[in-house]
């Protein structure tokens, strides 16, 4: 590859991620425009975190190849992260890392890449090739450069996603805003509809809170929110989510659970709160009030949903209040 040819294809491996924020979508371009410009057979773009490595993206893979487990122990990657330097294998028969590869594997040919973050390896760009002795230096000196931007468009990618985490989230809490709430309510009643599938919702309320805010100040209800919603978080399950509402209003929603399973899951939030009492304040008595809405039964749009479950919540609120 000539310098020219070089910045040829810089410039458009440019102009084809400069507007792209979401790392998916950028990856994506990032290997369909180096399989373009570099003989190869496939691309992808392994992402090393927390000593794991996951597939970001790839192209001219099988499905196999999509669905490997990659370990930081593989011979090349090991080489890699503790080098910090790329590699061409030009033939993998009589290679030191062959023993790695599968006896079916087709690849002739291998290059791989570091991309660095801070001077530590974060990724690395892998390409193949099912014919022996395919790539050059100059090759590997181009998706050298390619790695270098890599670094730079990954950085804004991650401050972009660091903001985008940002806007749909409660700042105190770190659980999801209202109008993120809004939004996956959408999703949900669309995908619900088209999948004939069911959802529910919970409102939950702090009964006492105020008492609990005028008594020990703002600062430790703050706190107290905090803790709270932590211990929550831990008792649903990962596919379920919390929405701050507003104060001390809370929505959970529950996707592919019905009302009946809602109501179970609110009960055990309740007694998991009322359990907390004694670490909170035993005068002041923190409890949680709930009410469920679930689809289609009781509402086909996000507000509609909220309204029942809002209503219930209330009426489960008097009915604690009277029986007190």
């Amino acid at each position: 590859m000539r310098q020219a040819d070089i910045t040829r294809a810089l410039l458009l491996l440019h102009r084809r991620v400069a507007k792209e924020l979401k790392k998916e979508e950028l990856f994506k371009k990032v290997v369909s425009t180096i399989k373009n410009l570099v003989r190869c057979d496939g691309c992808a773009i392994l992402l090393v975190e927390d000593g794991k490595i996951s597939i970001a993206a790839s192209i001219g893979f099988s499905k196999d190849f999509r669905n490997m487990k990659f370990d930081v122990s593989f011979k090349p990657i090991a080489h890699i992260l503790k080098t910090g330097t790329g590699l061409i294998i030009q033939n993998t028969d009589k290679s030191r890392f062959s023993s790695c590869l599968a006896k079916n594997c087709q690849m002739k040919c291998i290059m791989c890449v570091p991309v660095k973050l801070n001077g530590k390896v974060s990724g690395i760009i892998h390409l193949d090739s099912k014919k022996a002795n395919t790539f050059t230096k100059e090759d590997l000196n181009f998706v050298k450069l390619v790695s270098s931007e890599l670094s730079s468009i990954i950085e804004r990618s991650l401050l972009y996603s660091e903001l985008e985490q940002l806007s749909l989230k409660d700042h105190l809490t770190g659980c999801y805003n209202r109008r993120h709430l809004y939004n996956d309510l959408n999703k949900r009643i669309e995908e619900c509809k088209r999948y004939k599938k069911v959802f529910s919702i919970i409102m939950m309320d702090f009964d006492n809170f105020k008492k609990y805010n005028d008594r020990f100040g703002h600062s430790r209800g703050d706190l107290l929110l905090k803790f709270i919603c932590r211990k929550l978080r831990k008792i649903l399950r990962k596919a379920d989510s919390i929405y701050r509402y507003g104060g001390d209003e809370f929505v959970v929603l529950l996707p592919e659970t019905n009302k009946e399973g809602a109501k179970v899951c609110a009960r055990r939030l309740e007694e998991n709160v009322e359990r907390m009492n004694k670490k909170i304040d035993k005068e002041t008595k923190i409890t949680l009030s709930t009410g469920v809405a679930g689809y289609p039964e009781d509402g086909s749009t996000p507000m509609s949903l909220i309204k029942i479950a809002d209503r219930q919540m209330y009426k489960n609120k008097s009915i604690k209040k009277t029986s007190h």
